[in-house]
């Protein structure tokens, strides 16, 4: 028995009843629940998500009204995270449903005209939902991340033309530690871009010695929700590529370290988009690539919000505005002032500059920390108790 959720704009309650009459009408047709039936004094939004999880198929009444409505969109958007099928349905005619400003995946889906396709609007229903796993595996931003908007910018165009996903292979270069993974990071966060690659966002970390054959599967379950047992690497790009066809996807292979690590990620039609991040150049010599060097001086202070201005600019400049560098030091900072980062107000910014001295003066014993790559020396003299000093670093896997 098929079982629906429907969505609809508050404004669309006339439109919505007529498609809930018809579908009542149908006795293998499970409406689960949609606004009329929720219970007061219970949570909005969680009474929504439970309805929508026990569902295969979430109905759009599309309507002007439903499009611009928020709730609405946060519908249809959990539907597709939880692999659930969105059918919209006509509810306006289509001279006042402004297609070119849908969401991309919205654009290739048919819409129902439920006066002259009952039948087989019923007949998709009774088929069952063919459920696609969306996923989105980027990882977390930073506590303390800070924009970088001219690589953000540039990265941002070279994946996108105009309204349109362009499949083609990136790259993020540039050494250790000047933030190619917290850009990736953010760009997949990007409205933008999670609406143009709208089915799905994939992720996979290899590094200097990575389980390839694992990372393969790892995209695979995501994608599918199943961990076969592959006969090895060439069998499993070979069943990604083919869960992938026609798929809008993008797909970030992030610490690529050796181009044979990387080939079995960009096996595949180009329906789906490819970014990698590398520290090695010569990896990225055959794509369109962006280079992320050291942060801007206004970017560099702003990833130590607990000094001053003076004081910040000058601790900035001493390291080289490197971010893994800056983002050690904020730590050190508040932790030589013995409280949490939120809790520091203007009047302990004098203390803030006395810690500062020290590390200031550390690193000009140490010298100029500027493209260390691979290590990280952040001094603990006259701050005892600050906890182990961060030095040469032996795995080989930097954050990017």
């Amino acid at each position: 028995m098929p079982r629906v959720f429907l969505s609809y704009a508050r404004a669309d309650e006339e439109v919505a009843t007529r498609v809930r009459e018809k579908l009542a009408g149908e006795r293998d047709i499970e409406i689960r629940q949609d606004r009329l039936f929720l219970e007061g004094g219970i949570g909005f939004w969680k009474q929504i998500t439970d309805a929508i999880d026990s569902v295969e198929f979430l109905i759009l009444v599309a309507t002007p009204a439903a499009l611009a409505s928020g709730m609405v969109q946060k519908e249809w958007r959990y539907a597709r995270l939880q692999g659930v099928c969105v059918y919209p349905v006509k509810g306006a005619p289509d001279s006042a449903l402004n297609f070119p400003e849908m969401p991309f995946w919205m654009r290739k889906k048919h819409f129902f005209d439920l006066e002259k396709e009952w039948p087989t609007f019923l007949g998709h229903l009774r088929k069952g939902c063919d459920r696609w796993h969306l996923p989105f595996m980027a990882p977390d931003l930073p506590e303390r991340f800070v924009p970088r908007p001219n690589e953000f910018g540039a990265l941002k165009k070279l994946l996108l033309k105009g309204d349109a996903p362009v499949a083609i292979t990136t790259a993020l270069t540039g050494a250790g530690g000047f933030g190619k993974t917290t850009l990736a990071a953010a760009l997949c966060r990007d409205e933008e871009i999670i609406e143009n690659f709208d089915d799905g966002i994939l992720w996979v970390t290899l590094g200097r010695t990575p389980d390839v054959l694992r990372e393969l599967i790892t995209a695979y379950a995501a994608v599918t929700g199943e961990r076969p047992a592959f006969a090895g690497v060439e069998d499993a790009a070979y069943q990604l590529r083919q869960k992938l066809e026609d798929r809008n996807c993008l797909l970030v292979v992030d610490d690529v370290w050796n181009a044979d690590h990387l080939r079995p990620f960009l096996r595949g039609r180009e329906s789906v988009a490819r970014l990698f991040t590398t520290r090695n150049a010569g990896i990225a010599a055959d794509t369109a690539s962006v280079d992320v060097d050291q942060m801007r001086e206004s970017e560099a202070i702003a990833m130590l919000p607990d000094l001053e201005q003076g004081a910040a600019q000058a601790l900035a400049r001493k390291l080289g505005e490197w971010p893994i560098a800056l983002e050690l030091a904020a730590a050190m900072i508040v932790r030589i002032c013995g409280q949490d980062a939120e809790g520091l107000g203007p009047g302990v910014r004098p203390r803030t500059a006395h810690a500062r001295r020290p590390l200031c003066s550390c690193l000009e014993r140490r010298g100029d920390a500027k493209r260390q790559a691979g290590r990280v020396h952040v001094c603990r003299q006259h701050a005892q108790g600050v906890g182990p000093r961060v030095g040469p670093r032996t795995d080989h896997a930097e954050p990017q």
